[in-house]
């Protein structure tokens, strides 16, 4: 039975504003970057649009050249000096444009796709305190973590500039392995709080007293037509993103979760339930044959392009023990992972 390789699935987009921020610190540190955007098609007249937006795919190549390239072994965190209202598109401006930072922050999720879907926001209030964090979908593990660091220290560093404050965070929090004594110190320094590592979430936490405070570059006339011209940017995004393919972006992102389902999708997609199971059945498919697809293909992918154990790519793909995945694998593809595995090794070869 001859099986093709499986691709990833889609790794959704990246504003141009964003793609620059990364392209500020290569120029920045001298960095030869001229033949990595000719091969990736990066024209300077493509790079002046800030209405234009890149495959997450190329992003995801771009990003791993540069960290390639520079001696910088945080240079997704160190982009975020550079970020600014810009940086963001239009959701910078309509941030600019709330009166407190708690405003402001609430316009994350609803917006965030102006800047790129390589993510997903979660905002979270307990007691006194209140968090960021963030889940990015890029497969590549050195990509990813540059861009987490990026996105946190972008946050904060914009909080500044709105505010004009320096006040710090309660903690940082990131899934990366604990760096060198030298990096950590790094850490320490850009966020100015502790910086936790070998965490579950990547989260950025502060006191709510923060959310309280007023933006000094507030102008709350321009809001609702800033709104509503980003609101209708995003519809015109939603028309080359179908529901069935948000679904299984979205599926992706929580994968590793094992409690995902239905209603967690349909929460962040702001519809009910009912109302993704009525739009999936107009589309001839159902939330468990897209989780199934999603798994297929990126167990597929993962066997064949990592270096992963059995183990390992079973907690990727969210199921709770190995022999789990091996009967579910076995029964959608009629072999083992361990001879799928073999058999896409004997090909490479």
């Amino acid at each position: 039975m001859s099986i093709q390789k499986a691709e990833p699935l889609s790794l959704g987009r990246a504003s141009i504003p964003a793609v620059n921020q990364y392209l500020q610190l290569a120029m920045a540190q001298q960095l030869s970057i001229e033949s990595c955007l000719s091969r990736l098609a990066l024209t300077p007249e493509l790079l002046a649009d800030h209405d234009q937006s890149i495959s997450g795919e190329k992003f995801q190549q771009l990003i791993n050249e540069l960290i390639t390239l520079s001696a910088d072994e945080l240079f997704g965190l160190h982009t975020a000096q550079y970020v600014q209202a810009g940086s963001y598109s239009i959701l910078g401006f309509i941030v600019m444009s709330c009166e407190t930072l708690g405003e402001a922050i609430t316009k994350i999720k609803p917006f965030e796709k102006l800047v790129g879907d390589m993510g997903t926001t979660t905002l979270t209030e307990q007691e006194d305190l209140f968090s960021i964090s963030w889940s990015c979908i890029f497969p590549n593990k050195q990509v990813r973590r540059h861009m987490v660091d990026n996105c946190l220290a972008s946050w904060l560093t914009f909080a500044h500039y709105l505010t004009s404050k320096n006040g710090a965070p309660i903690q940082v929090q990131l899934t990366r392995p604990t760096p060198n004594l030298a990096q950590c110190a790094e850490y320490q320094r850009v966020f100015n709080c502790p910086v936790l590592f070998n965490q579950h979430v990547n989260e950025i936490v502060f006191d709510k007293a923060f959310l309280n405070l007023p933006l000094n570059k507030g102008n709350k006339q321009l809001l609702p037509t800033l709104e509503q011209h980003a609101s209708s940017v995003i519809a015109t995004l939603g028309e080359n993103n179908d529901i069935v393919t948000l679904t299984q972006q979205l599926v992706f992102q929580q994968l590793q979760n094992q409690q995902l389902n239905q209603q967690y999708i349909a929460q962040q997609l702001n519809i009910s339930s009912k109302t993704l199971q009525r739009r999936l059945k107009e589309k001839q498919t159902h939330f468990k044959a897209i989780v199934d697809k999603v798994r297929l293909k990126q167990s597929k992918y993962l066997l064949g392009n990592s270096q992963l154990n059995i183990d390992e790519i079973s907690l990727q793909l969210g199921f709770s023990e190995a022999r789990s995945f091996y009967r579910w694998f076995q029964k959608k593809l009629q072999q083992t992972p361990t001879n799928y595995r073999k058999s896409e090794q004997l090909k490479n070869k």
